[in-house]
């Protein structure tokens, strides 16, 4: 099994060597700072999108089986909304979770690429992060023979009405540093 662990464990000799090179092409602290943070946030992101991976295949696989994928519009979030089954927290995770987990991302990639502010470029960052997370998740089930993770429309649609919320924020701060200049 590849839990998250083993993602944090193989990330920081990585960002060591990265560490270092920012030293050696003598970075600005800021930049170092912002880079140190959107590293680890995507290696958290891939942590909670992509892992636990299973690969002790038949001894555990019963444990990580998951229902069918779901392309079905709104489906798995009135059933979670409306099981009464599951915590509030639960529910919380599920449905907010998927509205903000890519929020730190999209504040992130203007300060990462400076000409990354307009809505087309905003939009396309969104776009294949989003993608690619449901993608890979499908893909590693592919590999796997089983649904480790679901692939999800509705996580598509949260992630869609993130977007939304980060591009208003995002547009009210621009216009906010703009009147001040």
């Amino acid at each position: 099994m590849l839990d998250f662990e083993f993602l944090y464990i193989i990330s920081i000799p990585i960002y060591i060597i990265l560490f270092v090179i920012f030293l050696i092409k003598k970075c600005k602290l800021k930049n170092i700072v912002i880079y140190t943070i959107f590293y680890f946030y995507i290696i958290s992101l891939l942590a909670v999108t992509l892992f636990p991976i299973p690969i002790a295949w038949l001894k555990e696989i019963s444990i990580y089986i998951t229902n069918t994928n779901n392309f079905i519009p709104f489906n798995s979030i009135l059933d979670i909304l409306l099981n009464d089954n599951l915590p509030l927290i639960v529910k919380f995770k599920q449905v907010i979770g998927n509205i903000i987990i890519f929020i730190p991302l999209w504040f992130l990639v203007p300060f990462i690429w400076k000409n990354k502010n307009n809505f087309k470029q905003a939009l396309i960052v969104w776009i294949l992060s989003t993608i690619w997370i449901e993608v890979s998740q499908t893909i590693i089930s592919l590999i796997l023979w089983f649904n480790y993770k679901v692939t999800d429309i509705d996580d598509m649609i949260l992630n869609t009405i993130g977007f939304i919320i980060w591009f208003y924020i995002f547009k009210k701060i621009s216009e906010i540093k703009n009147k001040k200049k």
